[in-house]
């Protein structure tokens, strides 16, 4: 990568992350160079009017000032392909609507030739999500409670009994396994994290309730022992 487009790519990562400072050897890291050579970077950044600036401590690093905007996104022709291939994978995810508008607005910037071989990978990648979408009343909630948590109340068809259960569940995360788009959240029914393919949702409900911050995470530490060969247990 030359000077200048790790420069760039310096500045996109950092806008990134512009909530919290990115330490140095994580750059470092990002990019395969030395720390040293972050700080020359940062410092040439500086010089350039880029209002970078470091933050003292364990966790401090370097960020840059919120409001600082760059001119419109402009993205390679390979880094479009690769948005045009992920965005094809979350088509039969509860985010599908949006992916869909996100997919037209990528596409709509490319050049003819470049769309017509994204549209092609991109339909390569997407022969392998999920075939079935999930019911867009059951998207909706998702939606809305992996951006804004709330305890939701669901009820739910067992795939390998097809035993129906209504639980209260606090949502984690979202993961796609075999085909199947799951909502991974703890069930307080069950006293644990589960995982509900949201095919199988036959109805879900927010409430009021602002999940508690459980530690330590229970999605990363279940994650790490998954076997995926099912959902809800």
């Amino acid at each position: 990568m030359r000077r200048s487009e790790r420069h760039h790519a310096l500045l996109d990562v950092l806008r990134a992350n512009a909530e919290r400072p990115v330490s140095v050897p994580r750059l470092a890291a990002r990019f395969d160079v030395s720390t040293r050579t972050i700080e020359r970077d940062v410092r040439a950044l500086q010089e350039a009017g880029v209002p970078l600036y470091a933050v003292p401590g364990r966790t401090g690093g370097y960020a840059i000032r919120r409001d600082y905007s760059l001119p419109p996104l402009a993205f390679t022709p390979a880094e479009t392909t690769a948005v045009a291939a992920g965005l094809s994978v979350m088509m039969g995810s509860p985010f599908a609507e949006d992916a869909t508008r996100a997919m037209d607005k990528v596409l709509g910037s490319m050049p003819p030739e470049r769309r017509q071989r994204s549209r092609a990978l991109a339909a390569r990648v997407a022969a392998m999500a999920p075939e079935g979408p999930t019911d867009p009343r059951i998207a909706e909630v998702v939606r809305s409670v992996l951006e804004d948590p709330r305890v939701v109340v669901l009820e739910y068809t067992r795939p390998e009994t097809g035993e129906r259960t209504r639980r209260a569940v606090e949502p984690l995360g979202l993961i796609t396994v075999r085909g199947g788009w799951i909502l991974v959240g703890w069930c307080r029914l069950r006293g644990g994290v589960r995982g509900f393919r949201t095919d199988r949702i036959l109805e879900i409900t927010s409430t009021q309730e602002v999940p508690p911050q459980r530690h330590p995470d229970p999605l990363g530490e279940d994650l790490s022992r998954w076997d995926f060969r099912g959902v809800d247990r």
